[in-house]
């Protein structure tokens, strides 16, 4: 199960910064404007950040 633990919005009501747990471990996500376009990096162990890309997907579809 992945879930959303918390999630960070700048003053343009963009999503900033998100932690999601998964079963194996959690990830701390960060999106950047560049060039125009949002862009997001994430900190964690590789087979969590697997998991947790439907999460992100899914913040994505909700707030940008």
């Amino acid at each position: 199960m992945k879930r959303i633990k918390s999630i960070v919005f700048d003053k343009h009501e963009r999503p900033k910064r998100a932690t999601i747990i998964t079963p194996l471990g959690t990830i701390k996500v960060e999106w950047r404007d560049i060039a125009g376009q949002p862009n997001w990096t994430s900190t964690g162990d590789l087979a969590a950040r697997l998991l947790a890309v439907p999460v992100i997907q899914r913040i994505e579809r909700l707030f940008l």
